[in-house]
């Protein structure tokens, strides 16, 4: 991909001319702030501070104020020594200041009256609470990095550790192999704002950090949870994470870490063979590489490097299928019906699952389909369903339950390069380079074969200068570029594809690449995917920078910032068509009343007969956008009094849509018709249309982010503090959201066909038949192009509006004996206007609605089944949280925090393909707790050093060199939701709550086990036909989670310069069952109310380490 020079330099160019920021050279910084008074309290201004890097020996000057405050802003991180002079008062040195990234350390000198050459030393509180800033932030520090027990030393892993933060896969789509989504304090995983030191580090396409550095390789991290500066952007969680440097001393590494399955246990629902033993999926790892940093001219120029590796050979997930029991395949559907009986005068089944023909509505006598199988189908079957994949699953509620190993086969390199160089005293230089490839093999219908190599490659670059004018004026400057890349080529050895099989599909676009694939999905039983090409490529380019300039008792800093993004991305997974079967086809027509405890419809028997529910097509997804993002801020930091500091600080976040360079977005307003394309149905406006937008969306030039918050610190003494903040948060939607848009026409062309004909011959209705394969559309053909109606695909709301979160809390903290630190706060947030996606063209429910007449009974006809993007979500969150921390003293760090929270939205999931709310005409029906609601969430960090025993050197190497390390998590179920399973209110859209069953509790019954009735299913039905349910939305609770992980360290020689470490460690160490939440669909007769899954079972990993 090709940028225009102006596209990349000049902006930044400007940017950085008006900040007066210099040669640009990452830098990981914090901030040191404080007083120097004498002992009656009184400001001592003209005062001397020195700060020196204890690794580097690179120092900073300043001097103290009128109001006797200086200010170290930007400042590496690490460990400190200051220095405090003044004529006529005694000099002081206070000695182990540790300042970790993001941090602001707020520092309060006495000095006493006397000579100058007098000298106090003082040693820094190893436990500090903070007394300047108002922001929630947890930090972690190097030793946790590297000596926590980590599954795969993802570091993100211990982002958990932070107050209201937990990895989740709701709302997600990270597309980097084993990073899950963040979600903090209730808040999307998409809302947050990832930095490498200091620099940006999000993928544009997903609005989600990639893989990591290596915890080797990385320094420290900081999450600021709520309530930031106003130097950063983001509505969620501001995560910064600091790469390790050089030091004057020559240090490094070399490592490897090994994982097999001799000492695991097995999951509490193992994999079986044929004769019944039990198998123990296999697993190998190996993870392994190094680091060296030093001097390259000692005091002045430092490098650090760092290099990993990993392969891993694994079958981690056993993937499971339902196939048809041989009675099925030959038409008997007669065990769906429970009770065995059928009313005499109906034919309906008066228990279970009563099935009914497609073609004529009439029920099934007995169950049994008479006429043999659909031609396509029984095709279908013979290659792919009718050899038996895998072994009989004995742990499933349902019959003909398949389990077998899938692949999942990872190779991973990565490497960072860092440099830092203090140009002068005055002006400090950094550069760092991240590389990471990724090949993994991902699962589709696994037992068939089927599978895709994907390969990732990001690259980071970042380069910053700190350039010092005088003792109160200082700038810094970013540049930082990085790239995102992700391709998926689809392994599927003996693919036959449908249109080899029968189906009469013209594949949807003239040149496939790879091949085309196949799906085919019986909902309930097996998905039959391929999987399919695709491309996603997220590129972006930052300039920044800051002045901070210190009058008096306030610290002024000034900043502004230039975001370039370019997206491109395919994606031909659906060029072959996507059938889908759910057992709509064979419900019970509209007004057909059905015995209490029976339900209708197969997806098995849809798919016997040749009916699926829905078949999409398009000619491949192509969408190219292209954003720019400005932004200014300005914060002051104004320390009122000896005891009180104010952060108060405004944002300008405007909002400047992105634009697709090949014009596919497309609008909806009720009513518009489109002049550009007078073809097009009503609604539908285009860019070049009356009122349009290019990005659609509107530009938004307001969205100003006021923030303010207090520190007091009570008494004065640094004991206890009392901390508050509100701010506006403004967030933007990621890329992923314009995905289903790309696809609409004119330019290209995606079809949703709801109820079609057998699926042999889908286009059998369409005038002159299938209209694929096509290829895409010009705009100099918009105005004679004839719109295939009904519409499908997506679209946006030109009337949407800037999601923004409103951050409130309120600490209170207090330093306690022993060098322990107790905090308790109030988190609270307000996030509206979020943006999703949802169906917005319902049919409306009338006497005699059927499945058939669906499309004349929506709300807009010359549209089909249209996914809007629109800023209507919303969402809450409340909680108490407490923490507990104690720094390394007499060799224990421990941090700890307690968290009680509710979080309700109206939706949890921003990513296409996301139909919203079931109720399009209510929608805030859908508002409950989200899907990543935990009422209780306790979790703990240990490091203990055991202690050094006073015996003779051979004993000594023996028993002392010890280190035990544990993560503990415990927490409360995730909730879930009760589906009827089936389109109940006739909508098209599906999703609809069950209805609940008047006097009987939902309680789990009395004696019976919670794997087979974790509630009671006799508690609901599927909803009223025409209804949308008269449950609620996730109101019951799944199982807690509990574990354990731990590591034991063992030390050789560690009085030497070079020595090594032996590890041993534990993920779930007890072993404990954590199981999945149950199955909640009342239309899966078999699997509602059990649960047939659990997390992953004790596994050990070990590891060697040289450390020099």
């Amino acid at each position: 991909m090709h940028y225009k020079l102006r596209d990349l330099l000049s902006p930044g160019l400007v940017l950085a001319l008006l900040l007066g920021v210099g040669q640009l050279s990452a830098q990981s910084t914090g901030n040191i702030r404080g007083t120097v008074s004498d002992s009656t309290g009184a400001a001592i201004p003209d005062a001397s501070v020195t700060v020196t890097n204890t690794q580097t020996a690179q120092t900073r000057s300043t001097q103290t104020t009128n109001s006797g405050v200086f200010v170290f802003p930007n400042l590496p991180i690490g460990r400190y020594e200051l220095q405090v002079s003044k004529p006529g008062f005694s000099s002081q040195t206070r000695e182990g200041t540790e300042l970790l990234t993001g941090q602001t350390i707020g520092l309060d000198i006495t000095l006493a009256v006397g000579s100058q050459t007098q000298s106090f030393t003082v040693e820094a509180d190893t436990q500090q609470i903070q007394t300047t800033t108002s922001t929630v932030a947890q930090s972690i520090d190097e030793k946790q990095m590297q000596d926590l027990p980590l599954n795969g030393r993802n570091p993100l892993q211990l982002t958990t550790l932070t107050p209201g933060a937990r990895l989740t896969n709701t709302g997600t789509e990270s597309g980097q192999q084993d990073n899950q989504g963040l979600t903090v304090n209730g808040l999307r995983a998409t809302q947050n704002n990832f930095q490498l030191d200091g620099a940006l580090y999000v993928d544009r396409f997903f609005d989600s950090v990639p893989i990591l550095p290596s915890p080797d390789a990385l320094q420290e991290f900081t999450i600021q949870a709520a309530n930031y500066s106003a130097a950063y952007a983001g509505a969620g969680a501001l995560v910064q994470l600091s790469s390790r440097s050089g030091t004057n001393k020559i240090h490094g590494s070399a490592f490897e870490f090994f994982r097999n399955t001799v000492l695991d246990a097995n999951n509490y629902f193992p994999v079986k063979s044929p004769t019944g033993a039990i198998i123990l999926p296999p697993y190998k790892l190996n993870q392994f590489g190094g680091t060296v940093g030093g001097p390259i001219r000692r005091d002045k120029t430092f490098f650090f490097f760092s290099a990993e590796d990993l392969q891993q050979r694994s079958s981690p997930n056993p993937a499971t299928l339902t196939l048809p029991t041989a009675a099925q395949v030959a038409g008997d559907f007669s065990s769906l019906c429970t009770s065995g009986t059928f009313s005499s005068t109906t034919g309906i089944c008066t228990k279970g699952v009563q099935i009914f023909n497609p073609a004529t509505g009439k029920p099934y006598p007995g169950n049994i389909i008479t006429t043999p199988m659909d031609a396509l189908s029984k095709a279908v079957y013979n290659q792919y369903l009718a050899a038996t994949p895998g072994v009989l699953n004995p742990n499933s509620p349902t019959t003909n339950t398949f389990t077998s190993l899938t692949n999942a086969n990872i190779d991973s390199t990565q490497y960072l390069i860092r440099i830092d160089h203090a140009l002068t005293d005055n002006n400090h230089l950094s550069g760092r380079y991240f590389y990471n490839q990724d090949n993994f093999q991902r699962a589709f219908t696994a037992p068939l074969g089927f599978y895709a190599a994907n390969l990732f490659r990001n690259q980071s670059l970042t380069l910053s200068d700190t350039h010092i004018f005088s003792p109160t004026l200082t700038a810094t400057g970013y540049v930082t570029g990085g790239r995102f890349a992700r391709t998926q080529i689809p392994e599927a050895p003996g693919l036959k594809t449908l249109q080899s099989l029968g189906q009469n599909v013209p594949l949807g676009t003239f040149n496939v690449p790879i091949f085309p694939g196949v799906r085919d999905n019986i909902s309930g039983y097996v998905d039959v995917f391929s999987g399919g090409a695709l491309t996603q490529d997220s590129t972006s380019f930052e300039f920044k920078g800051e002045v901070v300039k210190l009058v008096g008792a306030n610290t002024f800093t000034l900043g502004g910032a230039l975001e370039r993004t370019r997206i491109d991305a395919t994606d031909f997974s659906y060029v072959p068509g996507d059938n889908t079967f759910n057992g709509q086809r064979t419900q019970a027509p509209s007004g057909t009343i059905l015995p209490a405890g029976v339900t209708s419809g197969n997806a098995y028997a849809d798919f016997y007969t040749g009916y699926e529910s829905s078949f999409f097509q398009d000619n491949g997804r192509k969408f190219y956008l292209r954003e720019w993002r400005p932004s200014l801020f300005f914060q002051d930091d104004w320390k009122l009094t000896h005891d009180l500091t104010l952060n108060i600080g405004l944002r300008w976040d405007p909002w400047i849509p992105p634009i697709d360079k090949n014009n596919t977005l497309v609008g909806f307003l009720p009513g518009f018709k489109s002049t550009i394309a007078p073809g097009a149905p009503v609604g539908l406006q285009f860019n070049g249309d009356p009122g349009s937008h290019p990005a659609v969306f509107k530009n938004n030039y307001l969205d100003l982010a006021p923030r303010f918050g207090f520190a007091y610190n009570v008494h004065g003494a640094g004991k206890t503090v009392v901390r508050g903040a509100f701010g506006i948060f403004y967030g933007f939607p990621e890329g992923l959201l314009y995905q289903r848009t790309d696809a609409a026409q004119p330019v290209n062309l995606y079809l949703n066909l709801v109820n079609p004909p057998q699926w042999d011959n889908v286009y059998a209705n369409f005038a002159g038949g299938s209209p694929f394969p096509r290829g895409s559309v010009s705009r100099s053909q918009f105005a004679t192009y004839n719109f295939i109606t009904p519409f499908s695909g997506g679209v946006l709301n030109p009337a949407a509006k800037v999601a923004y979160t409103e951050d409130y809390n309120l600490t209170v903290e207090q330093q306690l004996p022993w060098n322990f630190a107790l905090s308790i706060a109030y988190v609270g947030n307000h996030a509206l206007h979020v943006m999703g996606s949802r169906q917005f063209n319902p049919a409306v429910y009338a006497p005699g609605a059927t499945v058939a007449n669906e499309q004349s009974r929506r709300l807009y006809p010359g549209l089909g089944a249209v996914e809007l993007a629109d800023s209507y979500e919303y969402a809450n969150y409340n909680s108490l949280q407490v923490n507990v921390t104690r720094r390394v003293t007499h060799n224990l760090t421990l941090l700890t925090n307690l968290v009680y929270s509710k979080v309700f939205d109206n939706n949890s999931s921003a990513t296409e393909g996301n139909s919203g709310p079931p109720n399009p005409f209510n929608l805030a029906s859908a508002y409950g707790p989200a899907d990543f609601d935990q009422k209780i969430r306790f979790n703990a960090s240990i490091n203990y050093f055991l202690p050094k025993l006073q015996v003779n050197k051979f004993a000594g190497a023996v028993v002392n060199g010890w280190q035990a390390n544990s993560i503990i998590f415990v927490q409360t179920g995730m909730p879930f939701t009760i589906l009827s399973g089936t389109d109940r209110s006739l909508s098209g859209i599906g999703n609809d709550y069950a209805d609940a069953v008047p006097g009987v509790s939902p309680a789990r019954p009395s004696g019976a086990s919670r794997l087979t009735k974790y509630f009671n299913p006799a508690a609901f039905v599927q909803a009223a036909t025409g209804t949308f349910g008269d449950t609620s939305r996730n109101f019951l609770r799944g199982p807690g989670y509990t574990d354990v992980d731990a590591s034991l360290f063992k030390d050789v020689f560690p009085e030497r310069r070079i020595h090594g470490q032996f590890r041993a460690e534990a993920f779930n160490l007890f072993n404990h069952t954590n199981l999945n939440n149950p199955g909640a669909t009342v239309s899966s007769t078999g699997s509602f109310g059990h649960i047939t899954g659990a997390n992953s079972p004790r596994v050990f990993q070990f590891g060697a380490k040289v450390l020099f």
